[in-house]
């Protein structure tokens, strides 16, 4: 096979490459904090240089920096997205170890940002490694876009694509995302949905009140709690006005596709610790929901005193 010498590199070097990561995690980079950034963006940049591509870093207004690299040559051109900021950690006494700790157990490596999205990162830039050691030069041009602004929808790159458009100008554009399914099989997303993000905030009293006036003063809760509740039907039913209007429609290829896609549901349950899927559904019918079906999601509620007491 023409990949053999390939693959012998990446299980002989796998360590290494498993330490560059462990060493990139170790990292804080929360976006929404905005502290390290610098320090992971001068990261990144060594890893590109290491394999040998030419790198710009560009400051857009105040936003974090976003790295540029190139290597490679050829008549095809790809852009390679990725981003080293991560979110944030969330309620601490839920990790075993510290997020940023980046320990192995039982072969899996866990902290933030080992999977979104340092470790696509380090796994492409071991890939390029691994092809220039065993075959030679890359036969494409790829160029790395690595930005650190992810999770605050990434303001930054918008001005920036606008002001670079020679940068961005490929025959394709591989998203920062790759895993292994619960079956340890390769997952290639051809896409991904879109997303718009709203906050909805509803007002009552100028202060915090007993809960002894709820009785005849308007509790902003509640008008929260009713709104949303109007979104989405009992049934599970967007009912948004054109809503779907929108939706590009499943193509043949789609289904073909579609076909070929084994859900593990037992295992995905498990991992979230649910007994079922919404109505129920199973098999097909679930994929097809996933990866095409529009959601519309709470994704939280903040409102009044939740602490302990009245």
């Amino acid at each position: 096979m023409p990949f053999t010498r390939f693959d012998r590199y990446v299980d002989r070097h796998a360590r290494s490459f498993t330490e560059r990561l462990q060493e990139m995690c170790r990292m804080p980079s929360v976006a929404a904090r905005g502290t390290g950034m610098r320090a992971v963006a001068e990261k990144v940049e060594q890893m590109l240089q290491r394999v040998g591509a030419g790198t710009r870093t560009f400051k857009v207004g105040s936003g974090f920096p976003i790295v540029y690299g190139e290597c490679g040559a050829g008549e095809r051109c790809f852009v390679i997205y990725g981003h080293y900021d991560v979110q944030p950690v969330g309620q601490l006494g839920e990790w075993s170890s510290g997020p940023f700790a980046s320990v192995i157990k039982d072969g899996k490596l866990y902290a933030r940002g080992a999977s979104n999205s340092k470790g696509d990162l380090v796994a492409r830039l071991a890939a390029v490694e691994a092809y220039q050691k065993t075959f030679g030069k890359l036969p494409v041009c790829l160029r790395f876009v690595v930005e650190g602004e992810d999770g605050l929808a990434s303001p930054s790159l918008h001005r920036f694509a606008a002001e670079n458009p020679q940068l961005l100008s490929a025959d394709g554009c591989v998203w920062d995302d790759g895993y292994l399914d619960t079956k340890d099989r390769l997952v290639i997303n051809l896409g991904f949905k879109g997303i718009a993000f709203l906050e909805l905030r509803a007002y009552g009293a100028r202060t915090d009140l007993h809960s002894k006036w709820g009785g005849i003063v308007p509790n902003p809760a509640w008008r929260l709690v009713q709104a949303l509740s109007t979104v989405v039907s009992p049934k599970g039913v967007i009912t948004i006005d054109g809503f779907s209007t929108h939706i590009a429609p499943i193509t043949a290829d789609d289904r073909r596709m579609l076909k070929t896609i084994e859900l593990d549901e037992a295992g995905l349950r498990r991992e979230f610790r649910i007994s079922g899927w919404v109505h129920g559904m199973t098999g097909r019918e679930l994929a097809k929901e996933l990866i095409f079906g529009p959601t519309c999601t709470i994704c939280g509620i903040r409102t009044g005193h939740t602490e302990a007491g009245a």
